[in-house]
């Protein structure tokens, strides 16, 4: 087997193989063969026949208030007559240590089986509430703000920008957009797409909200299907309800996505009678620590401590051993090698997802395999805890 960088006259062959492997019309698929600035990784037979592949586009990301840099994995596939040969981790072992080199803090993806990338060190990271509110029921309070259709005559992106930034500063793996990432909103074509853009704009015109939605005809009702729904504060979660109100004589339910955060529950005044509907999607993405020690460095604490984390990668070397950390009022003052015996060891796995902030590390180290404690619980406790998290990028 050979691992290597495709050329760039490979990439066609890329988007064919990913066409194959998952019955994706050739024009889906996601290279541009000829502006494509993604790092790529492929698997090769002896003969030199693609076997199997993926893209690594680069993201800044928020991390406890830190920016920090992320390596997605994407377009993750091999042709059936090559499955289980090995050529996804020849990839990832190649890749993986090349990242670290590179300067990465995390990586993230989007698993099609999570027990399947836990073997190359992720683990199970953001999690995202499925809201199904009730039209009829729906009773939001006035907020005294307008909403507004965004067309093509009337973009507002730099409304769409500003909302967005309330939640690039609050939820780590939120990916940190630039301007170029906007491009969506100079796309808008209701009439012809069928697909609606709202911004909602407070009293004195500021942006808070925005979503986009499509009828969808679905077998509980004529519903509104968010595929975008983002909120700057309550007022504007509650002028998206307002919005969604005004539609409901010809509507039954809107359906949108928000992050796992049991206080957001509190934003609608009305619970009876099924009114509200959640689901959750235990798994909306899974984390890696590329870095352990530029992580540790970057991370937040609670108060001030010092614990020694032992950490196991068997793709990354330079993770593996014992590392002291030394916080105050909140931050990393240093971060060490150590031989000093362990508070607790990981698995880089589970390290990554609980330096993320997927769980509190009381209940994590009960629950989570790949982490056994050793003493100092309670500094354990300052340095591992839920954070909230929430990334709407997909790659």
């Amino acid at each position: 087997m050979i691992v290597r960088r495709p050329n760039p006259e490979e990439y066609r062959r890329i988007n064919e193989l990913f066409a194959i492997c998952f019955g994706f019309p050739y024009a889906n698929c996601p290279i541009d063969p000829d502006h494509d600035t993604d790092d790529h990784w492929a698997a090769y037979t002896d003969d030199g026949e693609m076997m199997s592949n993926f893209c690594v586009p680069a993201f800044d990301i928020r991390f406890d208030g830190n920016r920090c840099r992320m390596a997605g994995i994407g377009g993750v596939a091999t042709l059936p007559q090559y499955r289980r040969r090995g050529g996804i981790r020849a990839c990832f072992e190649a890749a993986l240590p090349d990242l670290y080199e590179k300067g990465f803090d995390f990586s993230f993806l989007f698993p099609f089986s999570t027990g399947y990338y836990r073997k190359f060190g992720y683990e199970c990271c953001v999690r995202k509430l499925h809201w199904k509110v009730d039209l009829q029921l729906l009773d939001p309070p006035g907020t005294g703000g307008t909403f507004r259709l965004a067309e093509k005559s009337c973009p507002m992106t730099d409304a769409f920008r500003a909302v967005d930034a309330h939640w690039e500063a609050k939820y780590n793996m939120m990916v940190l957009h630039k301007p170029e990432d906007y491009d969506w909103t100079e796309k808008f074509d209701p009439a012809v797409k069928q697909e609606y853009t709202y911004v909602y704009f407070s009293r004195d015109q500021i942006p808070k909200g925005y979503c986009t939605f499509k009828v969808a005809n679905e077998t509980d009702g004529r519903n509104l299907d968010c595929s975008r729904f983002c909120f700057a504060d309550k007022e504007g979660f509650l002028g998206l309800m307002a919005l969604f109100k005004s539609l409901a004589a010809d509507y039954r339910y809107v359906k949108f996505i928000t992050p796992d955060e049991p206080a957001l529950a509190y934003l609608l005044p009305e619970w009876s009678l099924g009114a509200v509907q959640f689901s959750l999607a235990a798994s909306s993405g899974m984390v890696r620590a590329v870095n352990v020690r530029s992580v540790l460095e970057k991370a937040g604490y609670r108060g001030t401590g010092r614990a020694v984390i032992a950490v196991a990668d068997p793709q990354i070397p330079q993770n593996n051993g014992c590392f002291a950390v030394a916080f105050s009022e909140g931050r990393a003052v240093s971060v060490e090698r150590t031989e000093e015996a362990p508070d607790a060891s990981f698995t880089v796995s589970a390290f990554s997802a609980f330096v993320a902030g997927a769980c509190d590390f009381a209940e994590g180290a009960q629950t989570l395999g790949g982490v056994t404690v050793h003493k100092n619980r309670a500094v354990l406790e300052q340095v591992f805890y839920r954070k909230p998290m929430m990334i709407t990028d997909y790659f």
